[in-house]
């Protein structure tokens, strides 16, 4: 709690884990796709410890690669 109220992250930013819960995946799945989609949101780094992604970049993929997947299995 005490990292959270110290103000080095913000309901704005995301951490791998929250991404995960995000999208319904792994943590490793996160940074897989991280890897392999281009279209995948892009982390970004504040300092050397301390990685995130911006939650309207988040879900705006959520929302969109939801449809991209019902269309890639036929739904």
């Amino acid at each position: 709690l005490e990292f959270f109220m110290s103000g080095n992250i913000s309901p704005t930013r995301l951490r791998v884990d929250e991404v995960a819960a995000i999208l319904g995946i792994g943590k490793s799945t996160v940074w897989a796709w991280v890897k392999t989609r281009p279209d995948f949101p892009r982390p970004r780094k504040d300092g050397p410890r301390l990685t995130f992604w911006l939650r309207s970049e988040v879900e705006a993929y959520a929302t969109g690669s939801s449809q991209e997947q019902e269309a890639a299995c036929g739904g």
